[in-house]
């Protein structure tokens, strides 16, 4: 395995002989109350795709936190104070565990939040959570897709990735970034049955002007399914992009043009859909590395 990345195992899917887990990722988001016991882990937060029941006896202890939602999707961000009860509640799940090596925060929607008002916010839970654990790393992914309605996440696209990497730099915020590509590409409106490389590639360049920032990265493949609707998370970079080979080149080629540094970067294959699955794609990933 190229030393760039530490891998983490994801969904409990082991990988293929010759590669090994440096870090597992754990789920956190609101409905979790406790999480398995682990040494070396990466706390995965609540991401707002879907609604939440927000029924445990946690998230009961976190008004703010449970108040903040629209038709029971999560409203990340909300405000100074649920900046501050995230940090709790982020402490709390973990309190019985060692310290998370990492943890990964993702974007708010843009219709009660801005920018700036995300950074500000952003610093209430930093100073929290390092207060408590001074050496965990946190993260944001970048997200794009939501049952959520009336606004949209605020960093999905490439040019709000920038902006939230300027936003890092100018604030001194504590902050880095998993780079989720299939997310980007949905965010960018890139079909990768018509793909357009030029597209991908302008979405690309600016973001890796920003790349030692990007602690870690994110892959996975789709598959349509037998009605022929789109499953996430599931098939190869085959399945993904029609079994062409060059514009699976051409994906992987933005990949390394993001990793291609040997600052060393988390790399979470988040794949469901198996061992075989993961292995092919273990496979691509390393061979656009050479």
């Amino acid at each position: 395995m190229d030393a760039k990345f530490k891998l983490v195992e994801y969904n409990n899917i082991p990988y293929p002989e010759g590669y090994h887990a440096h870090i597992k990722e754990v789920a956190g988001h609101f409905d979790k109350s406790t999480i398995e016991p682990v040494d070396v882990y990466s706390l995965h937060t609540e991401y707002s795709y879907g609604k939440r029941k927000f029924d445990s006896i946690l998230i009961s202890s976190f008004p703010t936190l449970k108040n903040a939602h629209k038709n029971g999707v999560p409203q990340l961000w909300f405000s100074n104070e649920w900046a501050s009860q995230f940090a709790d509640f982020v402490i709390a799940l973990t309190t019985d565990l060692t310290a998370p090596t990492t943890v990964e925060v993702h974007p708010p929607f843009n219709d009660y939040c801005t920018p700036e008002q995300f950074a500000e916010r952003f610093q209430v839970f930093e100073n929290k959570l390092h207060s408590i654990y001074p050496n965990t790393e946190i993260v944001m992914e970048n997200r794009a897709g939501s049952i959520y309605r009336g606004g949209k996440f605020l960093f999905g696209k490439a040019k709000e990735i920038v902006q939230l990497c300027e936003l890092i730099l100018s604030n001194n915020l504590n902050l880095g970034i998993v780079l989720d590509f299939p997310q980007l590409l949905t965010a960018e409106n890139i079909d990768t049955l018509k793909f357009d490389g030029e597209k991908y590639n302008s979405a690309i360049e600016p973001i890796a002007k920003y790349q030692s920032l990007i602690k870690g990265i994110h892959i996975w493949g789709k598959k349509k399914s037998s009605s022929g609707r789109w499953v996430a998370h599931v098939g190869t970079f085959d399945t993904y992009f029609g079994n062409d080979s060059v514009v699976k080149e051409t994906f992987l080629s933005g990949i390394h043009r993001i990793c291609n540094d040997g600052l060393v970067r988390f790399l979470v294959p988040e794949v469901n859909s198996g061992f075989e699955d993961l292995s092919a794609i273990m496979k691509d990933l390393l061979g656009a590395e050479k």
